[in-house]
């Protein structure tokens, strides 16, 4: 008897199969999103001014949950060793899903457009980006662009604004330029993350190891926030990623030095490092080793800190900045869902009122963090698992809600040491899900709202807040169990 069996090249097929068939969905995207028509057009364009009917929406949301299925099963290939993909086939096809994302319009978020005019303010102007807002500068061509946020001063770290600054000394007046070379810098930074990833997991087994990469380099929602809208959070978890490499090496003092410089990109990194320090504080041997630690940390940290700030003076203006903007802005999230309830019973909503539902919440983001800090230091509870809850916890409670929150938590759960014999553990499962709730989320607070619940913000967000922060988990526990729609094995 013959038994047969599918040679590597076939197998191969199938992920080269799957990757066409997503290239084919990006390149949807370039032809219904397109960039250059209308980078400098008004008004700004979104989700629902290129798909104007509650139709056209469902169909953008059609296109998404393809998307994720083709990620889905190509993940499925890999994980069960039916494809073998090599890190240049990974990062390849990662740079092709990204070519027509580079030429398609920032549909969710306009954070892009102030990238280039706050960089401006720097390198054309001489201007300080925390002190000078856009409308500071009424002469700029590309003003106009800023959107809602033109009276406000830059809530990034400083070394992203001297990054903008380079960019847009370089482009110039160029407007299309500088999108393009804040969207190339965002897929760079994308695939450099994959790379990290690959590199740290080279202990792992090898279909972990490639399932994983893939897992990041192939999403969907990660594409669309880093190369689509250019988000800079990508470059701040880069630094992490780095961080964690150290941190695996044994290399204390890196280890907290580049989760500083991912902070100095965004000040959102800062939540991550306590319990890193804490970590690392409980497991060196003596006092001696511990303030050997503590004197590196002041001399390299508050060396990083000075030079990055010394453009730009006190970094007071900046924390002001921050507080403001989480706590001032209503957005997409369980406070600002509260604050609606509390409006529809009648409830004056008062800046006073607002400060303090804010701050009951903050109460509570606060005591979870020393909760979770008493976890590491007294039972070794895993700093990645803590750093993955601490940015989701700061997703359910901020004011200001945004949809790039929700890629926070997603390289920690990647990378976290389980115990679970699961090839995809719950956890991961859960942060999966919540990238696609959050895509989809577009849809329910535009679409739905506006074309099926009269406009209303709090039908919107009774069906919003549990689709997006709830269902993941149920969905998760949904899909616990290896897939029923696994594919054969191999032979």
């Amino acid at each position: 008897m013959t038994v047969t069996s599918r040679t590597p090249s076939k197998l191969q097929n199938n992920l080269t199969f799957v990757a066409v068939a997503s290239l084919l969905g990006y390149l949807v995207f370039w032809g219904w999103f397109p960039l250059r028509p209308y980078f400098n057009t008004l008004p700004l364009q979104d989700v629902r001014s290129f798909a104007p009917s509650l139709l056209a929406g469902l169909s953008y949301g059609l296109l998404l949950v393809v998307l994720f299925g083709l990620y889905w099963l190509a993940f499925r290939l890999v994980e069960q060793g039916r494809a073998v993909p090599s890190l240049i086939f990974l990062l390849g096809t990662a740079v092709l899903f990204a070519i027509p994302l580079l030429q398609t319009y920032p549909i969710n978020a306009n954070d892009l457009f102030r990238y280039v005019i706050r960089g401006r303010i720097t390198s054309i102007y001489d201007e300080n980006p925390y002190d000078t807002p856009p409308d500071a500068i009424a002469n700029d061509p590309f003003l106009p662009l800023a959107g809602e946020w033109e009276d406000a001063t830059s809530p990034y770290g400083p070394l992203w604004e001297l990054l903008a600054a380079g960019i847009t000394g370089i482009t110039q007046d160029n407007l299309l330029a500088g999108l393009l070379s804040f969207k190339l810098v965002g897929l760079l930074a994308h695939l450099v993350c994959g790379w990290l990833i690959w590199r740290m997991l080279a202990s792992a087994s090898p279909a972990r190891q490639r399932s994983t990469t893939l897992l990041w380099l192939w999403n969907p929602a990660l594409l669309l926030m880093f190369v689509v809208d250019a988000h800079n959070d990508v470059l701040m978890m880069a630094w992490q990623l780095v961080a964690i490499w150290f941190w695996r090496q044994k290399r204390p003092s890196l280890t907290l030095f580049f989760l500083l410089l991912a902070a100095l990109v965004k000040p959102i990194g800062l939540l991550t490092i306590p319990f890193f320090a804490l970590a690392i504080w409980r497991d060196l041997p003596d006092l001696v080793a511990r303030l050997r630690l503590f004197a590196w940390g002041v001399v390299w940290g508050g060396t990083a800190v000075f030079l990055s700030f010394l453009p730009f003076g006190s970094p007071v203006e900046l924390a002001q900045r921050l507080l403001s903007e989480a706590s001032d802005t209503p957005g997409f999230s369980l406070t600002t869902l509260a604050l609606l309830v509390a409006g529809a019973k009648g409830v004056a909503i008062t800046p006073e009122f607002v400060g303090q539902l804010a701050n009951l919440f903050r109460l509570l983001f606060v005591l979870l963090i020393l909760g979770l800090l008493w976890g590491v230091w007294r039972y070794g509870r895993s700093p990645l698992r803590a750093a993955a809850d601490i940015l989701f916890a700061y997703c359910l409670q901020a004011l200001s809600f945004r949809l790039w929150y929700s890629t926070w938590p997603f390289p920690w759960l990647l990378l976290e040491e389980t115990d679970s014999t699961s090839p995809l553990p719950y956890r991961l499962r859960v942060g999966l899900w919540y990238l696609l709730t959050v895509q989809l989320s577009v849809l329910i607070y535009g679409h739905l709202r506006v074309y099926a619940l009269g406009g209303s913000q709090l039908a919107a967000h009774l069906i919003g807040i549990p689709f997006v922060f709830g269902l993941p988990f149920a969905l998760a526990l949904l899909t616990n169990r290896r897939s029923k729609l696994a594919l054969p094995p191999n032979g």
